[in-house]
């Protein structure tokens, strides 16, 4: 006679094997094992080429299961969150994009005691802090979901600005950048790893549409800091900054959302899941240091100042030398009156860049040969016309930022994308914060090197490092897509070979649970 039912929520394991059909037994197997890879947190892949880039566990499903309902790409929810992410990235790097405007602020006004590159160190200081930090950011992000984490961000975010309002010594004005850069971590990271989330077929055009707004808030914060400067005194028009900041991130909070599993908050307070949580997530970590491809996507996309015993940054280093050198180029060579509009016109570019190069990367080319296609671009932008016309023709010079703004501006979302491609949804965070922490020491040496390059070595000097970068940069991702393109690390996610890699572990998975079934029925019996 069979037992009695189970009770509600009770393991199926606990009725007798012996006195159930095997295809039933089997079956129970199969979802106990499947309950206890969750209870673990053990992440599950989207692509199951990507094994040996977490856990070689074989028996991970194909697809990336979403938890809470949710489907990739489906509806209107993941677009909602594309909404709120770009909230997000609008006062923040839309913000430092023309953060330059706060040194000739400062140097013209309050700071005029002090040189170019002391003032440029306080500026690198918030972009270092920001993206250093990333990487605690993004492990809380993985464990305790984005709502709280964002939150606590934004709020110290804001206060910063409102402090930074009151300040009137150099000190004061360090402080406040410091509070600014470490708050803002939380923020950015949230926003990256987020729309990964929701995304699969249109990952790489979802995150530039994220992206985007670095572009629009660096025009929207051009103008609004040219009339606030104009108009009124410095206390009160960061005040005013500070409020339309407010309103970006209360915006932002509110729309977005996870579409992961919620078991990393429903079992937080249980100390052995949390500890099995840390622990498979070092194993994670470990893993992802290990590779190579890391390392490599690391310093191409996201500039890398110290593997493999590099000193200069590539990508990025090229990007907050953009953001802050504009300003002061323009100075340098008479054409200050423009800066503003050279800034502009550098976002308008940059739109266009966090744009259709994603969408080209969603289409047959993927993020790495875009990568690549978009480096020599933004190479002989520099080299054939910034170099030997820049410094002589306003409007040689409006078309060089333009571009530039093209070129650059395409770096972020395919970095986006091409970690993406490296790790599952579940540690997503962890991926792009730690390649930020990278990034952070390109954002601490790029403003100070602009000053300290054009003091020294003019504007050609300038002008032939970020070219020599640009080169580094191309050699690294060119490496990357060379070593990657048999295992189509970085390529269009719907690849012929993915069925037949889904069979596979299909087929391991069921052998593996039939001989589950078959030692527990020896023991039982």
């Amino acid at each position: 006679m069979a037992g009695p039912d189970p009770a509600p929520g009770a393991s199926t394991l606990e009725s007798p094997l012996l006195e159930q059909q095997p295809s039933t037994k089997l079956q129970n197997v199969v979802d106990t094992s499947a309950a206890a890879r969750q209870t673990e947190h053990i992440p599950e892949t989207s692509n199951p080429r990507d094994f040996e880039n977490v856990y070689d566990d074989p028996l991970l499903p194909p697809a990336a299961s979403q938890a809470n309902g949710h489907s990739l790409d489906v509806g209107w929810r993941p677009w909602k969150v594309v909404i709120g992410c770009f909230c997000l990235t609008v006062p923040v790097y839309g913000l430092l994009s023309s953060i330059g405007l706060f040194q000739t602020q400062w140097k013209s006004q309050q700071l005029s005691d002090y040189t170019d590159s002391d003032i440029a160190w306080i500026i690198s200081m918030f972009g270092f802090l920001d993206c250093f930090f990333g990487a605690p950011s993004g492990v809380l992000f993985d464990r305790y979901g984005g709502r709280w984490t964002l939150a606590v961000g934004s709020v110290l975010y804001v206060g910063a600005f409102i402090g930074l309002a009151f300040s009137t010594t150099y000190g004061q004005f360090m402080g406040c950048m410091v509070v600014a850069g470490v708050a803002a971590a939380p923020v950015t990271t949230v926003a990256f790893a987020t729309t990964s989330q929701w995304f699969r077929r249109w990952q790489n055009i979802a995150t530039g549409c994220v992206t985007v707004g670095t572009a629009i808030g660096g025009i929207f914060f051009s103008l609004v800091l040219k009339a606030l400067f104009e108009k009124l005194v410095w206390k009160y028009a960061i005040l005013a900054l500070a409020g339309i900041i407010a309103g970006c991130l209360v915006l932002g909070n509110a729309l977005v959302e996870s579409n992961l599993p919620a078991r990393r908050t429903a079992t937080h307070n249980d100390a052995a899941a949390a500890a099995n949580w840390w622990r498979t997530h070092a194993t994670g970590i470990k893993r992802m240091l290990w590779s190579y491809k890391f390392w490599l996507v690391s310093y191409a996309i996201f500039a890398l100042p110290h593997a493999g015993g590099r000193i200069c940054a590539a990508y990025e280093l090229v990007l907050f030398i953009q953001w802050g050198s504009i300003p002061m180029y323009a100075v340098s060579v008479n054409f200050g009156s423009d800066q503003f509009y050279l800034i502009m016109s550098y976002n308008v570019g940059a739109i266009v860049g966090r744009t259709l190069p994603p969408w080209l990367a969603d289409g047959k080319l993927g993020p790495l040969k875009t990568t690549i296609m978009m480096n020599m671009l933004t190479f002989v932008v520099v080299l054939a016309v910034w170099l030997p016309v820049g410094a002589s023709s306003i409007a040689a010079l409006y078309a060089v930022v333009l571009l530039l703004g093209i070129g650059t501006g395409s770096f972020v979302p395919l970095g986006v994308s091409c970690i993406g491609t490296l790790c599952e949804p579940g540690i997503m965070g962890t991926w792009i914060g730690s390649a930020y922490t990278m990034v952070s020491f390109a954002t601490l040496i790029g403003n100070p090197a602009t000053a300290a390059i054009l003091e020294k070595y003019q504007t050609r000097g300038l002008v032939a490092f970020l070219a020599a970068v640009l080169a580094s940069g191309l050699v690294s991702v060119t490496t990357l897509w060379w070593t990657s393109r048999k295992e189509k690390y970085m390529g269009v996610r719907a690849d012929a070979g993915g069925e037949q890699d889904g069979r596979d572990a299909a087929e391991l998975a069921k052998r593996e649970a039939a001989k589950s079934v078959s030692t527990m029925t020896t023991d039982l019996g």
